[in-house]
């Protein structure tokens, strides 16, 4: 009879432990597929992201989740078409992007004159700031922008300006926003070869940048060139292309004749070139190219055809249609 006992006590005994080691299987099951439903407690209580990180051209950077006071100079342009104000505007003493002063005049300045002016972005207080550049990043600046406030890095902002506007979407939960813009754009562009091909087939085009102290053939990576050459489809007259097409190159006076361009857009850096261009345009040689006489040269806003950005790129845009199919 004892051996009956102690027989029923074994076989108890070893029906919890299946139970348990069932249980246990149930619960490694659980763990290694979705996730557990949490508890009551924990449902209450979630624990909230409040950075993520990303990859700039220096490194893993570290960002708030909703960014709220940015400073990206030179970088408003993708800023403003995302629907978001920032909290300081590129400045060059007196010299600011014009053409976005509806959207900032109200925006304090962060003046690069004589480089970075440190203590007036430490009193603006972003909690993010962007540069457009790496080259802003060199000699430990990096470091001490770091100190203010997460910072993330483009390598050139500048030359693609929609690869840049899907990062800062991402970032300022603005992804909706950067599609559009992008779409809009297209549409944009579609509507304006259009118009342009029956006029521009056939026909070279080039832009001349006049700064004080010298004349620039404008090339076709950087600003205008790459909506011109590359989204409008226009041709660059053979000079871009064997001259300057990776970079801009001074344009001197015994060049100059070689420039038998059909249309010429001209830009003019400010009142100080004003001597530069008077001096460019009386000449003989400037006279006899093809495209002043037939008066196909056209002077055009130095601010956005030397900026980046949807805002800037569609008023390029609209400047081509409206000087090339006007009567």
């Amino acid at each position: 009879m004892n051996g009956n006992k102690n027989g029923n006590l074994l076989l108890g005994f070893i029906l919890l432990f299946a139970l348990f080691l069932s249980a246990c299987g149930a619960q490694g099951s659980q763990s290694s597929g979705e996730p557990a439903v949490p508890a009551a407690n924990d449902a209450k209580s979630p624990v909230e992201n409040t950075s993520r990180t990303y990859q700039d051209v220096i490194g893993a950077v570290e960002i708030p989740a909703e960014p709220k006071r940015i400073v990206a100079p030179y970088v408003e342009d993708a800023l403003i078409t995302l629907g978001v104000k920032p909290a300081m505007q590129w400045a060059l003493g007196d010299l600011v992007q014009e053409y976005l002063q509806p959207h900032l005049k109200d925006v304090p300045r962060l003046d690069f004159t004589d480089g970075v002016n440190m203590e007036a972005l430490i009193q603006a207080n972003p909690d993010l700031i962007v540069l457009y550049t790496k080259n802003l990043a060199e000699n430990g600046a990096y470091e001490q922008f770091n100190k203010i406030a997460p910072t993330y890095a483009f390598d050139d902002a500048t030359v693609d300006w929609r690869g840049t506007l899907h990062i800062l979407g991402q970032m300022l939960n603005k992804t909706d926003a950067a599609e559009k813009a992008i779409q809009h754009y297209d549409q944009k562009v579609a509507e304006a070869k259009e118009k342009l091909q029956p006029i521009t087939n056939g026909k070279t085009f080039a832009v001349i940048r006049i700064k004080p102290k010298e004349v620039l053939l404008m090339d076709g990576t950087y600003y205008s060139g790459p909506i011109l050459y590359q989204d409008l489809g226009l041709q660059p007259h053979k000079l871009v292309r064997e001259l300057a097409w990776e970079y801009h190159k001074p344009l001197s006076l015994e060049v100059l004749p070689e420039l038998d361009a059909d249309y010429i857009f001209l830009l003019v850096q400010g009142e100080a070139a004003k001597v530069k261009v008077k001096e460019l345009t009386d000449s003989s040689i400037w006279k006899g190219l093809p495209a002043v006489k037939n008066g196909h040269v056209f002077e055009v806003d130095n601010t956005y055809w030397m900026a980046s950005g949807a805002i800037a790129n569609e008023m390029k845009i609209d400047d081509v249609v409206k000087y090339i199919t006007s009567p």
